[in-house]
């Protein structure tokens, strides 16, 4: 455990200024199965940061990472890839590639457990749900494995039959291996389903991959030839709580530091890439880690300048059209009106020479016409509608002195 602290202490601890996060203590729910060269690691860690590391409490006690994380016990942890989603967990970034290692005790031949007085054992190393998921594909495919099992753990009568380790190809980690055992192929126990563990695993497992362990990579029995195998990622986490800038800063130096980490441990850093597809992910991306991957992307205005111009130049079409057709509006109003003085100055005109009484029907048809306008074509009640209005009372007022006078002198009066 002393080890696994050290390597997510690297992991974790190379991208936070030390000025700005030396008082912050992380806690981290360590992997299980990593054996690697801590000190050098921890070096490094030394150099770029004074931050403190402290292991999750519950790790000594084998609880689950994923519930240490919801329950705020750690806020970083490395899992697998093919855990199933649960809320509140967010990716930083896939680390490394991890591949289920099968072995079989040698001598055993799984036709000797069908229908046998046992079940055949079976050993999931630190309980690895990948490795879970690929036993349960060969019980399912498989027609020469027996149709019941039981899951050995350390500690139980006997040997284990088959052994699965999920881990990184890595020549110098085989303290997982026992004696007396032998590396092989998953096409062993289905070899008419071989090329489904090839090319089709990743159409009914999205997360799992085919890769391969070349021939002599261990210095273990089976080993002599190839073996083909799946492999998984392993993604870094943390709860989606933990603070944007630490783990942009966790992101940026796991990346931008890449060559110093995998020169000290290049079986398992030379994975570290930033081309990876987010949509193989089983968490999302941390807010922070988001960030740091944006970083580059043009701002706002620099994406849309283009569609921007073409709005503000559209804006300004329209405002000017709607300008221009206001003073058109404005002007037709203004015609109109002009239209209804002419007619007023013609009927004063021949004041003096028609019967006033008609006139004044005249004018009177001219204000109702104009009034009518106003309510219908919205002619504006401004001044040179105020100036007609004061025009046609004026003329209103001369016809009315003639036609009172007449009937003052008439025989009827």
């Amino acid at each position: 455990m002393k080890r696994c602290c050290h390597l997510v202490a690297c992991l974790l601890l190379s991208g936070v200024s030390a000025a700005a996060l030396s008082a912050t203590t992380l806690r981290l729910h360590p992997p299980d199965s990593q054996q690697l060269n801590f000190k050098a690691l921890s070096a490094i860690v030394h150099e770029e940061t004074g931050i403190r590391l402290e292991p999750d409490a519950s790790y000594g006690d084998g609880d689950d990472p994923i519930a240490s994380l919801q329950d705020e016990s750690a806020q970083l942890a490395i899992i697998e890839n093919a855990r199933t989603f649960e809320p509140g967990i967010r990716t930083v970034l896939p680390l490394y590639e991890s591949v289920v290692h099968l072995a079989a005790r040698q001598g055993v031949s799984v036709d000797d457990f069908r229908g046998g007085e046992r079940p055949l054992r079976v050993q999931l190393l630190h309980g690895s749900h990948t490795a879970g998921m690929v036993l349960d594909l060969l019980l399912e495919r498989a027609e020469k494995l027996p149709d019941s099992y039981e899951l050995w753990t350390a500690g139980d009568a006997g040997q284990p039959d088959l052994l699965f380790y999920l881990g990184p190809i890595n020549p110098h980690n085989t303290a997982w291996f026992p004696d007396g055992f032998s590396l092989v192929p998953l096409s062993k126990f289905d070899a008419a389903g071989a090329e489904f563990y090839i090319d089709g695993i990743s159409f009914l497992v999205p997360q799992l991959r085919s890769t391969r362990i070349p021939a002599l990579t261990y210095s273990l029995p089976g080993n002599e030839v190839g073996i083909d195998a799946l492999a998984v990622d392993m993604l870094l986490v943390a709860h989606k709580s933990t603070d944007d800038s630490l783990i942009y800063e966790l992101t940026r130096v796991l990346l931008e530091q890449k060559p110093r980490f995998a020169a000290v441990e290049p079986a398992l850093f030379r994975w570290m890439s930033a081309d990876f597809d987010v949509g193989d992910l089983t968490f999302p991306l941390h807010r922070g880690s988001r960030q740091y991957f944006d970083r580059d992307e043009p701002g706002f205005l620099e994406r849309y300048a283009e569609t921007l111009n073409f709005l503000v130049y559209l804006a300004a079409l329209l405002v000017t059209g709607v300008l221009a057709f206001g003073r058109w509006r404005a002007r037709r109003r203004k015609d109109r009106i002009d239209d209804f003085y002419l007619r007023v100055l013609e009927l004063r005109r021949g004041a003096g020479f028609d019967d006033p009484a008609k006139l004044l029907g005249e004018l009177e048809s001219i204000e109702n016409e104009a009034f009518t306008a106003l309510i219908n074509e919205r002619l504006a009640a401004d001044d040179s509608f105020r100036i007609f209005t004061e025009l046609a009372e004026g003329l209103r007022r001369e016809l009315k002195t003639p036609i009172d006078a007449g009937r003052l002198t008439s025989p009827d009066q």
